[in-house]
């Protein structure tokens, strides 16, 4: 039965193969291709029913993506984007590279605040397509740049911080939880902007040039313009203080406020502000949610879903312990967590489910093994493929490119961008690790 369902991980991993390389010669739409795969195996392979693989469909990212293409669709289409844009390089006009270290920042500020990884990546992104891509900053560098908002969740009362030290101390690490998290967090971050700046230099964003017709002072916001920045304002306030006043302060009020002002519900009351507003087309703005994107996402999604269900994680951690050094689990674990994440959840689906590994990796080594280290690689692994365009991070991010063209160039350079960062996080786990 193992060797069977090792032969239908396998054929998961073909389909994917099939569905990008259908996708570059015959512009077949990836997301079709990948549900055929995952129902043909889902149901022939695995002996599942139609209706469970359908199932598998990934409700929640699906319907997060298509929240935040909505709302942020109206300040693209009634130009508040662009007009944000020129101004930001107008105020920037004598120093363009400068763009891509203040979008960085704005991403750790987002994180250290408690704005969840999504809602911080969809800022990031609107930033990235109508600031740093139209000033002449390489799309690769802007997708490196998104790192900076997930690795600031890390912090223990961050978004993602909460699901670390929660996971770690429901695995036996209970009294060096929180000092786990902030040592994850410190490198983490090092780590990121490390990878933003070898992006930087690698794509030169240091030649950035100014746009033509920067030279001109852009004109002021128009009306509906002003109104779209204030909704935006709005939207981002409740979806960064809440989290904050609950952390310093407490309490059940505010508890059960954070729990409401979830992203997609803020992103939906935000449409419904504009909408009554009539701060654009209402078809205009749900034309431009980038529905070929929403269905590659789904798509691979369920595919790998199918993977999953066959048994993968077991699969891959049985190998783990048979044939990996103490020494060279942390490198592993990068692996194994970067692997997962590059079509699912890094955090949120990705940690919880690889954690309870460390503990019995541990065991099996006589503890020669170093779970902080095994934590961590896991987390550099899945926040660093987080950025590919079948993850939740990277699809917040393709979606925000209005740019057909582009999108589809966008696939591979996530890829390229994922494929970097991992080498990157595997060298730093190992070297922590053999010293």
């Amino acid at each position: 039965m193992e060797g069977t369902n090792g032969f239908i991980v396998i054929l998961c991993l073909v389909g994917i193969v099939v569905s990008i390389l259908l996708n570059y010669k015959w512009n077949v739409n990836m997301g079709v291709t990948a549900f055929v795969f995952a129902l043909i195996i889902g149901v022939l392979g695995l002996g599942l029913r139609t209706k469970n693989v359908v199932a598998m469909f990934p409700t929640s990212v699906y319907f997060q993506v298509m929240c935040l293409s909505l709302f942020f669709g109206w300040g693209v289409v009634n130009g508040t984007m662009k007009a944000v844009a020129d101004k930001m390089l107008w105020a920037s006009r004598k120093h363009p590279w400068m763009i891509v270290f203040a979008i960085t920042a704005i991403g750790f500020i987002l994180g250290f605040l408690g704005c969840v990884p999504p809602a911080a990546g969809a800022i990031l992104a609107v930033m990235a397509f109508t600031v740093a891509v139209p000033s002449g900053v390489d799309p690769r560098i802007c997708a490196a740049i998104g790192y900076s908002a997930n690795a600031g969740s890390f912090v223990a009362w961050g978004a993602s911080g909460g699901i670390i030290n929660g996971s770690i101390k429901a695995n036996g690490y209970e009294a060096e939880g929180l000092k786990y998290t902030w040592q994850i967090c410190g490198l983490t971050c090092l780590v990121s902007l490390i990878v933003i700046v070898i992006f930087f230099f690698i794509y030169k964003g240091y030649n950035i040039k100014k746009v033509e017709g920067v030279e001109q002072k852009p004109a002021d916001f128009t009306p509906e313009q002003k109104r779209t920045l204030y909704v935006i304002a709005f939207v981002v306030f409740f979806a960064v203080v809440p989290g904050v006043l609950k952390t310093f302060i407490g309490g059940t009020f505010l508890k059960n406020l954070t729990e409401f002002c979830d992203m997609q519900t803020l992103c939906l009351i935000g449409f419904l502000i504009c909408k009554f507003l009539n701060l654009a087309d209402q078809k205009k703005v749900v034309m431009a949610v980038p529905w070929n994107t929403l269905l590659l996402l789904a798509g691979i999604s369920t595919l790998m879903a199918v993977a999953t269900k066959a048994g993968a994680v077991d699969i891959i951690t049985g190998w783990l312990g048979a044939n990996v050094s103490a020494k060279l689990l942390p490198l592993f674990m990068c692996l194994l967590g970067g692997f997962l994440s590059a079509f699912s959840g890094g955090i949120t689906v990705v940690f919880p489910m690889v954690a309870p590994m460390v503990p019995a990796l541990v065991a099996a080594t006589g503890g020669a093994a170093n779970p902080m280290l095994m934590f961590l690689g896991t987390l550099l692994g899945a926040h660093f493929t987080a950025m590919s365009p079948f993850s939740t991070g990277g699809a917040v991010f393709l979606g925000q490119c209005r740019d057909e063209a582009m999108a589809k160039k966008l696939v591979v350079y996530q890829l390229v961008v994922c494929a970097v960062a991992l080498i990157v996080g595997m060298i730093v786990i190992t070297v922590l690790a053999i010293f």
